[in-house]
């Protein structure tokens, strides 16, 4: 497992979420990408684009204690150490549609929302990837301080006719590999007495 690749691995899961969305829903020729929204960059139409722009420390970030973890030694024992706590992030998305027309775009603007609306959180074998712990789980929220302002900044520093857009942030965590050593707890003790005469 290497989680270092799971800000890689939530595009993938998001990208895969749309994409069985939209055919589940008959649109078969939608292009789902991850790419920056760019007109060089998309390829085909209609496209629905979900592009990683920022990555945030979670609002509620504080100093990180250790904790006590305790695991099961192949030969049935348990070995506990104090691991360093996971540190959790926003990864932002903005979500944007390039379609034929107007018309066009407002319907698969419609599906995207309501397709993110309806998965919240992602768990298990929706998750895309190998960066992912079997407990893990993708809390999907609107991003509702965004505003048209934001998007007007955003299309402007890509030099791009404004488009209609969403905004979302997935809530995700990275966990430390700093462990210390095992600790070793004291399970019982022998006294011995030794009588003088």
């Amino acid at each position: 497992m290497a989680q270092f690749e799971v800000i890689r691995d939530i595009g993938d899961t998001i990208k895969e979420i749309l994409k069985d969305s939209f055919e589940t829903n008959g649109f078969t020729t939608v292009h789902i990408s991850t790419e920056k929204p760019k007109k060089d960059n998309i390829k085909n139409l209609p496209t629905v684009n979900a592009y990683l722009y920022h990555v945030s420390f979670a609002p509620n970030y504080r100093e990180r204690s250790e904790n006590l973890v305790s695991e099961y030694t192949e030969d049935g024992g348990i070995i506990e150490f104090y691991k360093a706590a996971p540190v959790y992030f926003y990864a932002h998305l903005i979500i944007n549609v390039w379609g034929n027309t107007p018309s066009e775009e407002n319907l698969l603007m419609g599906l995207a929302i309501k397709t993110l609306l309806d998965i919240p959180m992602v768990t298990g074998e929706k998750l895309v990837g190998n960066a992912f712990y079997p407990d893990d789980q993708l809390n999907i929220y609107p991003n509702l301080q965004a505003d048209y302002n934001d998007t007007l900044s955003f299309w402007r520093s890509l030099n791009e006719e404004v488009r209609p857009s969403m905004y979302y942030h997935i809530k995700f965590r990275i966990e430390s590999d700093r462990v210390s050593r095992p600790i070793r707890r004291v399970l019982g003790k022998d006294f011995a007495v030794d009588r003088k005469p």
